[in-house]
């Protein structure tokens, strides 16, 4: 009976092992993070114009290199004043927050002062992370 009980013991381990494993992999779901931002309507323009030429290409970049998963962005066109909003789609923490150094470096570098010329248009600025539950695409 002992024999059976090591033999047991040494099973339940290798299973949990492997289950663990094979869980932490698929455990933590992709995070939608979202940048919502309140820009006065005459200026909302400006900075489209700022994101068409500064931000986009350089989010493109960081997605074709994998830093994120996505990117876009979506502006107001019925509802409440968060009016320009920017969201990522990253596969962890982890992964979205060294995007965001890479992002932040590469941008000053290349564009100096180009956070700072749009980030005056904002009134208002809030950031959430989302846990993405479920999503289907095709």
């Amino acid at each position: 009976m002992k024999q059976f009980s090591i033999f047991f013991a040494v099973i339940l381990a290798a299973f949990l092992f492997i289950n663990e494993n094979g869980f932490a992999q698929n455990q933590d779901p992709p995070l939608l993070i979202c940048s919502f931002n309140q820009v006065h309507g005459g200026d909302v323009g400006k900075v489209n114009k700022m994101i068409d030429s500064v931000f986009a290409p350089l989010l493109n970049e960081l997605v074709n290199e994998g830093f994120i998963l996505s990117w876009g962005q979506f502006n107001h066109a019925w509802g409440d004043e968060w009016n320009v909003n920017i969201f990522y789609t990253a596969k962890d923490m982890a992964s979205f927050e060294k995007f965001w150094d890479e992002y932040v470096s590469r941008g000053s570098n290349r564009h100096p002062g180009a956070f700072m010329e749009t980030t005056k248009h904002f009134k208002a600025h809030k950031d959430n992370i989302y846990v993405l539950r479920h999503r289907y695409s095709k």
